[in-house]
């Protein structure tokens, strides 16, 4: 049986070489991985780039410190079309503009971490493989979006996407149920975050009665106060972190049955008033999903205003602050992938009025 071929692109460090060899360790039996270092030639070190790049099945990009070799390399493969997984151990928010939307995951080689980049690679790789996980890039991207060949594009990636006809609806009934747990998932969000600024103000009016009455008492009772409020920050940090799972989880479910729908002509041709309807529905969950990011960024800059009462504080401020950063990021990335799915779907209508198809 033939493996498929994971071309790693990373940075020529120790470090990256070691995080290749664990990753390498726990594929090996399902995949062919090699990376520019490994050729075993002298030709020029282009050669060991670029035809790899083109007969890999699936390209892996490590970013981290943006090494401009590396992002030389993504931008290969990102016009070759392959699919493509990115990984950093830099801050998600510090990616370039051009990169922030696509999904990308933060990892480090602790021991936790570093596991939960395997899983998450685990199922990133089997996506890729039986084509249940959507993948994109700029270039395909913005070649759609204006229409330059972009029907080209968007058949040769998902050709072994296609439904039957006949579960066309039920395809959009999953979506519209996906997006409904969604919506859920960020409406409990945001009662946690109330649960814990209601918390924090509670803690915070203690230790202004207290400091105003002062007393002997009182460096002890605002450590009392500090631990406190960091147990709150915490119990919320966790409960982002779930948050943020799921958010992913069904982003790459919705994302996935979207591009089935928008990118077949025939269902669009038959079922106008459905994918019109299916459209909308898309907008709404965008708004939801720019609200609850626009709300998260306040509370973000709120959170780092209680800094300097306590190290234990310091610390649940910190991990909260990071915690939050990525709740951001990935409603970032979920709205850019909306209004990507969007734009799809315009573009086959837009393709279908082109050969006398009159939209209603």
């Amino acid at each position: 049986m033939v493996k498929p071929k994971i071309f790693m692109i990373m940075p020529f460090e120790d470090v990256f070489f070691e995080v290749y060899e664990m990753i390498k360790s726990k594929f090996n039996d399902k995949f062919e991985f090699s990376n520019a270092a490994v050729e075993d030639n002298q030709q020029n070190i282009l050669a060991d780039i670029i035809q790899p790049l083109y007969d890999a099945d699936l390209v892996l990009a490590d970013l981290t410190g943006f090494n401009p070799n590396v992002m030389y390399e993504l931008g290969v493969a990102h016009t070759f079309g392959k699919k493509t997984i990115i990984i950093t151990q830099d801050e998600l928010s510090g990616l370039p503009f051009d990169l922030k939307t696509y999904r990308t995951k933060n990892y480090t080689t602790h021991f936790k971490m570093f596991n939960e980049l395997l899983e998450y690679l685990d199922k990133n790789f089997r996506g890729a493989v039986d084509n249940t996980v959507a993948f994109s890039n700029p270039v395909k991207d913005f070649i759609t979006a204006d229409g330059l060949d972009g029907r080209t594009w968007i058949n040769e990636e998902t050709k072994d996407l296609r439904i039957e006809e006949n579960g066309f609806l039920d395809n959009i009934a999953e979506i519209e149920t996906d997006s409904c747990k969604m919506v859920e998932n960020i409406q409990r969000m945001s009662i946690n975050m109330q649960q814990m600024v209601s918390g924090i103000q509670e803690s915070t009016n203690e230790l202004q009665r207290a400091n105003k009455t002062g007393g002997q008492g009182t460096v002890a009772f605002v450590r009392k106060q500090a631990k406190k409020v960091a147990d709150i920050m915490d119990k919320f940090s966790n409960q982002l972190r779930e948050h943020n799972n799921t958010n992913e989880a069904l982003w790459s479910k919705i994302e996935k049955n979207s591009l089935e729908l928008v990118t077949n002509q025939k269902f669009i041709t038959n079922q106008n008033d459905q994918v019109i309807k299916f459209l909308d529905g898309l907008k709404k969950l965008r708004s939801a999903v720019a609200t609850s990011k626009e709300s998260v960024s306040n509370m973000r800059e709120a959170n780092l205003g209680n800094k300097g009462i306590s190290r234990s504080l310091n610390q649940s401020i910190n991990l909260l602050d990071q915690d939050l950063g990525l709740y951001i990021t990935i409603m970032e990335q979920i709205y850019a992938g909306i209004d990507r799915v969007i734009a799809t779907g315009n573009f086959t209508v837009s393709n279908i009025s082109q050969n006398n198809y009159e939209l209603n």
